[in-house]
């Protein structure tokens, strides 16, 4: 008897742990991996190319052809241009 709370308590430990595991990979948009962008900006307006994390696998794309994503060419990729970049690309290519 002295044992079941102990089980309990790892068995919600655990739920719990599941849970969160299971939020985070839902995530609150199709980025693929890709950090939010406030993560990124040091300012919260912009990023440039060398504020673009150079060992994130799901930004590699994004510092490869960063002025694709700078759709204005201002030299900077807004909060805008980079959630349609990031949601552009992590979406599954389509067969032609």
């Amino acid at each position: 008897m002295k044992y079941s709370r102990s089980i309990v308590s790892l068995a919600l430990l655990a739920g719990l742990g599941i849970g969160m595991a299971h939020a985070q990979s839902e995530g609150g948009s199709d980025s693929g991996g890709a950090p939010a962008f406030s993560e990124i900006s040091k300012d919260g307006k912009s990023i440039k190319r060398s504020d673009v994390p150079k060992d994130n696998e799901a930004l590699k794309q994004l510092r490869a052809h960063f002025p694709e994503a700078d759709a204005n060419h201002d030299g900077k990729v807004d909060k805008g241009e980079y959630d349609a970049y990031v949601n552009k690309n992590s979406q599954p290519q389509q067969q032609r």
